[in-house]
């Protein structure tokens, strides 16, 4: 059996309920009216979407940048030390994990600069 949405003219509330093809009307909960069926809807009914009113920026484009500063900021942090015990030297220095600094030693690759 399909699902239907009910609207009641007199309250205005809306439920959705699983009924046959042949059922037109329900009662309604609240106020004891006919709830009226209506066209079925494909899609979703509500935005979920979140946008900030004030930088009309999206929720998502947020949270995949926040994502992709925590995998990098992670990457220098956590995986770079551990790949430099593990590879060599001249490995490290062409995936540029190590550089020589102004004295002349071999350091850890600072992260590169945020855009």
């Amino acid at each position: 059996m399909p699902k239907y949405r009910f609207i009641c003219p007199k309250c205005k509330s809306e439920v959705e309920k699983i009924t046959s093809i042949k059922i037109e009307v329900v009662e309604c909960a609240t106020c004891k009216e006919q709830m009226a069926r209506q066209f079925p809807s494909y899609g979703s009914k509500k935005v979920t979407e979140t946008v900030d009113p004030y930088t009309n920026v999206r929720q998502e484009e947020d949270q995949k940048k926040i994502n992709q500063d925590r995998k990098t900021e992670y990457f220098w942090e956590v995986e770079v030390p551990r790949l430099v015990q593990t590879y060599s030297v001249q490995t490290c220095l062409e995936e540029g994990w190590l550089v020589y600094n102004e004295k002349g030693e071999l350091v850890i690759n600072k992260p590169p600069s945020k855009r």
